[in-house]
């Protein structure tokens, strides 16, 4: 299409350049990988153009599109004063710098350039910060986090509040999260928070055992989706203090939390335990480091008859 608006793609990219993602993390790992761990309130996203949820965004990218278009063909510098002032009027919250970058563009081409670097730069997000796990942060201060514009980065929205997984960037004090860090909606957020609340309470006893049950001898441990997953079996964590119990769910996970350092197994047991006593996996061995994170899998050759 000879006529196709300059703009457009960049916004709007193509299903093909989704963003790729490794397989996702357990939570006491994400929070081990990151350098900022806290749950806080969206107060304001910046650029306003560059906000997800903004309405008027696809209005001022026509505008954007017609008036960059003009400039191309009308090498004026009324024509491309015209485009500086669009440009100025969508971005009108831009840092400093980006807004000299399009005060000094002497052409179209310059323009556009400026507009890429704008995006690159991705969108600051201001957190009123409820809770800090990790990382300097005092809770009820705010932190400004940087989020890339594209499919990687995450659609927060003003006034929601999320779980945040940060990195900080020690040369330029830049702290920024994408959507493979597993940065959530605190209301999505239900299986994280548990381990958060250990990890926040219990000190060094604060490690967590992730576990899955299986007829499928080939399962990865690190596989979002347990195959061929037994649910409702007994699982047994025993340590020199004792024995906890948990039961598999309808994916055959298990998890165990606010665990000490040290050596536990893991056995299974058929549902009905302990009134009814019928192994179905011999004990496994699990070392527990200090507040870490260890991983169990159960393989049941002949899964319970119900």
């Amino acid at each position: 299409m000879p006529r196709l608006l300059a703009l457009l793609p960049l916004l709007f990219p193509p299903a093909a350049a989704a963003c790729q993602c490794a397989a996702p993390f357990p939570v006491c790992q994400r929070v081990a990988m990151s350098d900022v761990v806290f749950v806080g309130t969206v107060e304001s996203i910046t650029p306003r153009f560059l906000d997800y949820w903004n309405p008027a965004q696809q209005q001022s990218l026509t505008l954007l599109n017609a008036e960059t278009e003009r400039a191309r063909a009308d090498h004026s510098s009324t024509s491309l004063a015209a485009a500086k002032n669009a440009y100025a009027a969508i971005f009108p919250d831009l840092p400093e710098d980006s807004k000299k970058l399009l005060e000094g563009a002497k052409s179209r081409e310059d323009l556009v350039k400026a507009f890429y670097r704008i995006l690159g730069a991705g969108r600051r997000v201001r957190f009123r910060v409820k809770e800090a796990y990790r990382g300097d942060e005092d809770e009820d201060e705010t932190l400004d986090v940087w989020t890339p514009f594209g499919d990687c980065g995450v659609d927060f929205q003003t006034g929601e509040t999320y779980v945040v997984y940060a990195d900080d960037d020690e040369e330029s004090s830049v702290v920024s999260t994408d959507t493979c860090s597993g940065t959530r909606r605190l209301s999505d957020a239900g299986s994280d928070l548990a381990y958060l609340y250990f990890f926040e309470n219990n000190g060094d006893d604060s490690g967590r055992l992730d576990g899955f049950v299986t007829t499928n001898q080939f399962h990865q441990l690190d596989a979002l989706h347990v195959e061929a997953p037994v649910p409702g079996i007994v699982l047994e964590l025993k340590s020199d203090s004792g024995s906890r119990f948990t039961q598999s769910g309808a994916d055959g996970k298990f998890v165990f939390d606010g665990l000490a350092p040290g050596e536990y197994t893991v056995a299974a047991y058929a549902a009905g335990y302990p009134r009814l006593v019928k192994q179905l996996a011999a004990p496994q061995r699990v070392r527990m480091e200090q507040k870490g994170c260890a991983a169990a899998t159960l393989l049941i050759f002949k899964p319970p008859e119900r």
